[in-house]
């Protein structure tokens, strides 16, 4: 083969490449995983995430702890408390070393389902003395926490976006887009910038034609009270 045909043949095998990464699916992505790390790869695809952690857990970014499973039912209670357990620990760890502001939402993931939480939402637990923080391992969390956040309100009241409908993946993409997102808190000052742009324009106008109309009326309305006393200051002539 000649330099040309292999060039030519570089360069077909790195267009197809780009092509299969522009049309990167990430329902396609997660429901061909084999495992965690492939779920974990396809969220950090999609919405664009640090793939470094310097912790021993799965993910922190924006303020966002992520904690990835293959394949789990978070639809299930004891199943779900155990996954969010393991999230409290790595949230206690940032507690204790002051470095809670790192972390204010929780995102347990698999690769058919997700659940999104606010850290505040787990205070009881994660700044307890009651459970074993040192003597178990965050995969297998102290029994009785798992107990205390399955018989807590908190999975009763929090959603479950399963992924492959359509009308959740949007929802929860939206909502995790938001949460990431440091546009989120827009300054006053700032917000709405494209609301009605012609208004001070329009206001402007409309008020420079008030003061013209006003201005001519004045001029008028002078003008005839001049005419009005010049007439009457000139003495008739006599014959």
């Amino acid at each position: 083969m000649g330099v040309w045909e292999e060039q030519a043949k570089r360069t077909t095998q790195n267009r197809k490449l780009w092509s299969e990464t522009q049309q990167f699916n990430f329902i396609h992505a997660l429901q061909n995983a084999t495992n965690e790390e492939e779920v974990k790869a396809a969220y950090v695809r999609e919405f664009s995430l640090p793939v470094k952690t310097q912790e021993r857990h799965d993910l922190v970014v924006d303020k966002v702890l992520f904690e990835f499973k293959y394949s789990v039912k978070l639809g299930d209670t004891e199943v779900a408390a155990k996954v969010i357990a393991q999230g409290i620990y790595y949230i206690n760890r940032l507690f204790k070393k002051g470095r809670l502001c790192e972390a204010e939402y929780l995102v347990v993931a698999d690769k058919d389902e997700a659940r999104l939480f606010k850290v505040t939402e787990f205070q009881l637990f994660y700044e307890s003395h009651e459970y074993q923080w040192d003597n178990f391992r965050p995969s297998s969390p102290d029994p009785k926490l798992i107990e205390a956040v399955k018989n807590s309100k908190i999975l009763e009241s929090n959603r479950i976006y399963r992924l492959t409908s359509q009308d959740d993946l949007h929802l929860f993409s939206s909502r995790l887009y938001k949460v990431l997102s440091p546009s989120k808190t827009i300054n006053k000052s700032t917000e709405n910038p494209y609301k009605n742009p012609n208004s001070s324009r329009s206001k402007f106008l409309i008020i420079g034609f008030g003061l013209i109309l006003l201005l001519s009326s004045g001029i008028v309305i002078g003008s005839q009270h001049y005419f009005n006393y010049t007439k009457q200051s000139v003495p008739a002539n006599k014959e």
